[in-house]
């Protein structure tokens, strides 16, 4: 029979598990939006009249950016709280472990989940039936 302590354990993995999941994405869409204004300030450099145009969207790509970084920091650290791994080492060098490996698994699950909704789009402009 399991212990009050290992629900409450369990419970913290998987609400701290699904946070840093949700972060992922959302950094993963973070980085897609500010690629757009990227693309869109690089579309609109040397147009005459559209300075201001530029400046805002190369604004908003640099907050985009920062909003999908700060969201890969926090699921990692997220994932790094959630995770049971490295408990026979001591607390300082166990949470910089765990923030190591969550850190890595937190931007590795951005890129896919950015890959595969970037497929996605792609693959629904360009019909396999011509």
């Amino acid at each position: 029979m399991r212990t009050a302590a290992d629900q409450q354990e369990a419970l913290r993995f998987w609400v701290l598990g699904a946070f840093a999941v949700l972060l992922c994405a959302g950094s993963a869409f973070s980085y897609l939006h500010s690629m757009v204004y990227g693309i869109a300030a690089g579309d609109l450099l040397g147009v005459a009249g559209r300075e201001a145009d530029v400046a805002f969207a190369q604004r908003w790509a640099k907050i985009w950016l920062l909003i999908s970084v700060c969201g890969v920091g926090v699921s990692g650290l997220a994932g790094a709280l959630a995770t049971p791994i490295f408990a026979d080492t001591p607390r300082l060098p166990q949470f910089i472990g765990r923030l190591v490996v969550a850190l890595l698994v937190s931007f590795l699950l951005a890129i896919l989940i950015g890959w595969v909704y970037f497929s996605i789009v792609y693959g629904s402009h360009h019909s396999l039936l011509r």
